[in-house]
């Protein structure tokens, strides 16, 4: 279930990626996000996939949590195209599902 997200990092920088669902290699088209995202991972960051849902850990394979940490460390998802999560799954502030 890959997607594409369109986003804006705090710093005002652009971004697409590819979120991939893959362990190995969770986001793809940008190296600083993917860099982020590994970080993540690798320092066990909690992000709520949704409002209802407690915390959890980033995992790559896990493309809720991925998304949940881009909402997180983004200033705006611009924008996404292809297979989005389920609403109950991810919830983006702004998306008309």
């Amino acid at each position: 279930m890959a997607f594409r997200v369109t986003g804006a990092l705090s710093d005002g920088q652009l971004y697409e990626v590819e979120v991939t669902g893959r362990a190995d290699r969770p986001v793809t088209g940008s190296r600083l996000v993917a860099a982020m995202v590994e970080a993540a991972q690798q320092g066990g960051v909690l992000v709520r996939p949704s409002p209802a849902e407690p915390p959890v850990v980033v995992d790559g394979g896990d493309v809720r949590s991925v998304l949940a940490l881009l909402v997180e460390r983004s200033s705006r998802i611009l924008g996404t195209q292809g297979a989005m999560p389920r609403p109950e799954g991810v919830h983006v502030a702004g998306t008309v599902y």
